[in-house]
């Protein structure tokens, strides 16, 4: 487990589950889509479109 940090002013925290993938890497589900790789960004924009995190993986890479 991992505490982090997010929102634009970085006061938002919350435990994940990280992957261990060796050599202080690990693999975590983006924050912003949750994991589907599809998030409505901007606000104003209909209909879902391709994540900017995670570029559509789903998954953020994280140091441990």
């Amino acid at each position: 487990m991992m505490l982090v940090f997010g929102a634009h002013n970085c006061d938002s925290s919350r435990k994940v589950e990280v992957e261990n993938l060796g050599c202080g890497a690990g693999r975590i589900r983006c924050l912003e889509c949750h994991g589907t790789g599809k998030c409505q960004w901007p606000v104003e924009m209909t209909g879902l479109v391709e994540c900017v995190d995670c570029k559509g993986s789903g998954y953020i890479l994280v140091s441990i």
